[in-house]
């Protein structure tokens, strides 16, 4: 027997829910009409726990960076006798070093060498690294390299990796270091 009378069916299911959201849930019931309006977007900007650390991070743009590694690359040419070959066949052979052999192997190789276009090879990309990471003044770069984690590490390479860009192609300009060398 089924029950058509509609009074009866919305008191059974306003009991159903009164008894339901009373003894099943903390939550009270809210009608339609009390729904809050969605909160608008933040924007203030995050706490100062979630900025990043170093100032290197947020205050140079990439194009800026790239720059600066330029004009690095293009001061420690400079400095290079016009007639070091060496120098400019070594700036083309680095990137390829520190893919084949990791950027510690490849300044422990530098540093080892005691010709001068490996000292001053080394001396420019350490200067630049440490400088960029933040890890002190001069060529101390092989010295933090053994005490880094991988990801500091990685950034590591990676700026050796976009530096030696720069100086190998000024590197080819000033000295003529071309690829049949």
């Amino acid at each position: 027997m089924s029950n058509n009378n509609p009074n009866k069916q919305n008191q059974n299911k306003q009991n159903t829910q009164q008894h339901s959201s009373s003894s099943t849930s903390p939550i009270p019931p809210t009608s339609p009409n009390t729904a809050t309006p969605p909160s608008p977007p933040n924007t203030n900007p995050p706490p100062a726990s979630a900025q990043p650390s170093s100032p290197s991070e947020t205050s140079v743009k990439p194009r800026d960076l790239d720059r600066c590694r330029a004009e690095a690359a293009w001061n420690d040419i400079q400095k290079i006798d016009a007639t070091n070959k060496e120098y400019g066949s070594l700036a083309r052979e680095m990137p390829t070093l520190i893919q084949v052999n990791g950027l510690a192997q490849t300044l422990a190789f530098l540093k080892a060498k005691n010709k001068d276009h490996h000292q001053k090879m080394f001396k420019h990309l350490s200067t630049w690294v440490c400088q960029q990471l933040e890890l002190g003044q001069d060529d101390l770069l092989l010295e933090n390299i053994l005490q880094m984690d991988s990801q500091l590490y990685r950034r590591a390479t990676a700026e050796s990796l976009a530096f030696l860009q720069w100086l190998k192609r000024f590197a080819e300009a000033k000295l003529g270091a071309n690829e049949n060398a």
